[in-house]
């Protein structure tokens, strides 16, 4: 049988780590995960309003990637038995964004995050990843992060952004662009 879903060692405010050791639920390190989680479930929700196949599949890749880098952030004893997020990540994540790039129109204003639902979920997904940058930078100053997630979680907000735009293209909404009101 599954195990229970519910444990109660987690009531008093406490959550296990990988390697066994227990830390406060709003610890640096949990808030990086919890961060990570919002991340990847708002890519979820993406997903469940992307038609496109080759989407569809890149970012189910996202959210397979961001479980890792959940497990980077809390792997304090350098278990190798876990993956890590690695230099090629990062290329292939500039790859993307050089080839989806190719089928936008070049920007020359700010746009709203909008677009419709697929693109509005990817932008929320881009402003978690920054939060996940934010976090990150955080759990810096107390602990040792692996410098690699820094640059992945940049690199996937950029990327994030070019896919959300990416997905209003495809759903016939377009960038929505940004009037300033001083200019009325």
């Amino acid at each position: 049988a599954m195990p229970k879903i519910f444990t109660k060692t987690g009531d008093r405010g406490e959550t296990g780590r990988f390697d066994g050791t227990r830390v406060p639920k709003n610890d640096p390190q949990m808030e990086v995960q919890g961060s990570i989680d919002e991340c990847n479930s708002a890519l979820g929700l993406a997903r469940a309003y992307i038609e496109d196949e080759q989407l569809d599949s890149i970012l189910k890749k996202f959210q397979s990637l961001l479980l890792v880098a959940g497990s980077d952030v809390t792997n304090v004893s350098h278990d190798e038995r876990l993956p890590f997020i690695t230099d090629s990540n990062i290329t292939a994540l500039e790859e993307l964004i050089d080839e989806v790039e190719e089928e936008l129109e070049p920007l020359t204003n700010f746009i709203l995050p909008a677009g419709g639902k697929a693109s509005g979920h990817l932008h929320v997904a881009r402003a978690a990843s920054c939060k996940v940058e934010r976090r990150l930078v955080t759990l810096r100053e107390t602990t040792e992060v692996n410098k690699t997630l820094l640059a992945y979680f940049n690199r996937l907000s950029d990327t994030l952004f070019v896919l959300a735009r990416y997905a209003a293209k495809l759903s016939g909404n377009g960038d929505e662009i940004w009037t300033n009101p001083k200019m009325g």
